[in-house]
């Protein structure tokens, strides 16, 4: 069967020969020094929640505002940034030479003179870490095959965005809502993604050359930061991620055949069973990873939220009410976490009939592409002027909820002799847990093409939602305050890593003065 030159374009992708690991690499580091800073790693990871592939990159983002903090504009930096990577094994050995740690300086370096060309007012220094970590992170470990199937959906779906704004600034929204949606990147990903996308030669550029580009770099990223911000995202953003099932399945087919697809393109019954073994071997491996989930999230708050709210809880017990409640203290230590193992933990497995359908879905995607254009599922905004009376009622509606339901959690709570404190803390855990839940559940449902709904549910949903609303919104905003973030950057890594640093010269010389021995 004829496949589209879009589908034709995504299979050279993967049948370019995977890069070959180095023969000998310049850099080893203690694995003594490694297995502590691999500790390390994950304390400080588990007060930041953040999704799994994305951890790489905000660790170099780290490391690199550390080391020009306190470097300044060294030329030993990517050394330096290179060998923590290794501590830490986000990167293996095998892939970093004398030539790599040298592309790293020179990526480094023209950032570095971007810094000192501009002022905060144009453009903050946190917004160029985050897109030279991006960089460097491609640097070391390329993303053709995941740039390939973002560009893949982007595709897919772009034709069925029409808005009456700019062309080029649509298309910058919708790529935006596709990267968040499909690859679920963040902000400092996809500013760097859009970036070469807008001015392909950037990457090119000698630190020499970016004084004269300077201009351009900051009203792109700045155009690129407005867009990131802008309302429109979030609705593309739901818009794409009800069309990512198929496009997740698909991404898993190629990285499992990978040069191996024509073989399978080309026989649809064999495609056909690859896809449903696939799809299968993804529904048990969702199990594994709703309870990596849970456990990371419950993690996530107890350090970071817990701990605080608990010492605002005792001194007023001791201090204002003169009693300490048992029976409140109980209930919001045990509560949370409860309702995070249920909440979270109930789901069903997508069945035969949700494979069939996303394996439909994937041979139009293959076989058709180019009539998803002309499907009618596109993307219309919000419209409320269309009933504006029912809208305002509805409106009214959900405003009332929020009153309900935590007037009924206020009433229940006093019966309990809740204080105000207690009361204020119990609200604060259940409505963090349930969005962190309710994100759990989602992800978990990836692969499910039609959502399936009890008679219930919608009644259950639009009393939940305050909750949820209110979990949102603090999940935001407190992350700002995170104490612990506080502690491990700015008290403890800095000297720790001095630490390191120092044992692992140690290491090294004992191990030159052993072999000049022998």
């Amino acid at each position: 069967m004829k496949l589209s030159p879009v589908v034709d374009e995504l299979i050279r992708v993967f049948e370019v020969a995977k890069a070959e690991g180095k023969d000998s690499a310049r850099f080893s580091v203690s694995q003594a020094i490694s297995t502590l800073a691999v500790l390390y790693e994950k304390a400080r990871n588990a007060v930041e929640f953040r999704a799994e592939h994305l951890v790489r990159r905000a660790a170099i983002e780290r490391i690199l505002k550390r080391r020009i903090l306190i470097n300044g504009g060294a030329k030993n930096i990517a050394e330096n940034l290179v060998t923590e990577l290794l501590w830490a094994k986000y990167v293996d050995s095998s892939l970093i030479d004398e030539g790599k740690v040298v592309e790293i300086q020179q990526i480094i370096n023209r950032y570095l003179v971007l810094k000192h060309e501009i002022t905060t007012a144009q453009l903050s220094w946190n917004s160029i870490l985050g897109v030279a970590s991006s960089e460097i992170d491609e640097a070391i470990i390329p993303a053709k095959r995941r740039e390939g199937l973002v560009n893949f959906f982007y595709l897919a779906i772009r034709p069925k965005i029409t808005l009456e704004i700019d062309p080029q600034i649509l298309n910058m929204l919708s790529y935006i809502a596709a990267e968040r949606a499909y690859a679920q990147s963040d902000d400092a990903l996809i500013s760097f993604h859009l970036l070469k996308m807008i001015l392909p030669n950037w990457t090119q550029t000698t630190a020499q050359g970016v004084q004269q580009e300077v201009g351009t770099v900051v009203q792109t990223l700045r155009l690129i930061e407005a867009n990131l911000r802008s309302p429109t995202v979030d609705a593309l953003y739901r818009y794409a991620r009800r069309k990512t099932p198929p496009f997740l399945l698909l991404r898993d087919f190629f990285f499992d055949v990978g040069d191996q697809a024509h073989s399978f393109l080309d026989d649809p019954e064999k495609l056909e069973a690859k896809l449903a073994e696939i799809a299968n071997r993804r529904y048990h491996e969702t199990g594994t990873k709703v309870r990596r989930a849970v456990v990371r999230s419950f993690i996530y708050i107890f350090l970071t939220k817990m701990l605080f709210a608990f010492a605002l809880e005792a001194p007023y017990d001791v201090y204002i009410a003169r009693k300490l409640s048992y029976l409140p203290l109980g209930i919001n230590m045990l509560f949370p976490p409860i309702l995070l193992f249920l909440v979270a933990g109930l789901f069903r497995v997508p069945g035969t009939d949700n494979t069939q359908r996303l394996i439909a879905r994937i041979k139009k995607i293959l076989y058709d592409f180019d009539s998803l254009k002309n499907e009618k599922d596109v993307f219309t905004p919000k419209q409320a002027e269309k009933r504006p009376i029912l809208t305002a009622v509805f409106s009214v509606a959900y405003l009332a909820t929020f009153g309900i339901t935590f007037g009924m959690i206020h009433t229940v709570l006093g019966l309990l002799q809740f204080n105000i404190a207690s009361q204020i803390i119990f609200v604060f855990f259940v409505a963090l847990v349930s969005f962190f839940a309710y994100r759990i559940r989602q992800s978990a449902k990836e692969y499910e093409m039609v959502e399936q709904q009890g008679v219930l549910e919608p009644v259950a949903d639009f009393f939940f939602l305050p909750v949820l609303a209110a979990g949102n919104l603090l999940s935001r905003g407190i992350a700002k305050l995170n104490l612990f973030i506080f502690l491990f950057d700015f008290i403890l890594e800095a000297p720790l890593k001095v630490i390191f640093e120092v044992a692992e010269e140690w290491i090294r010389f004992i191990r030159i003065k052993k072999e000049e021995i022998i």
